[in-house]
């Protein structure tokens, strides 16, 4: 072979086809390499987030399920205290009736209702 030859088969289009397969081959394996660990690292740190989300979430319906169950229960006190405000209110509205009939007051017409 002649050194002209030579030189261009070194330095012309083989060439830069043998450099750029040379570099492809050489990027594949380097993303062979370490890229499924990339993604491993980056799928075990999502799962990790599910989880603690998951916790936070958890803690959360426990915390509503407790304040449903306080509200209930608060609710359920204030009923009976006003249903026992209410019957004291009637018996004394049943008193001052009968305390303004014995001192010849007017009754009002709602009073005289019930």
């Amino acid at each position: 072979m002649e050194d002209s030859v030579l030189m261009e088969l070194l330095t012309g289009p083989f060439s830069a086809l043998v450099l750029a397969i040379t570099l492809l081959m050489g990027l594949y394996k380097l993303a062979a390499k370490y890229l499924p660990k990339i993604i491993q690292r980056h799928v075990q740190m999502i799962d990790e987030l599910q989880e603690s989300q998951k916790e936070i979430v958890n803690k959360l319906v426990q915390l509503s399920t407790t304040m449903t169950e306080q509200h209930a229960s608060q609710t359920e006190s204030m009923r009976k205290a006003i249903a026992g405000v209410h019957i004291r209110l009637n018996h004394q509205q049943d008193d001052l009736k009968e305390v303004k009939f014995k001192l010849g007051l007017p009754i009002r017409a709602d009073e005289e209702q019930e």
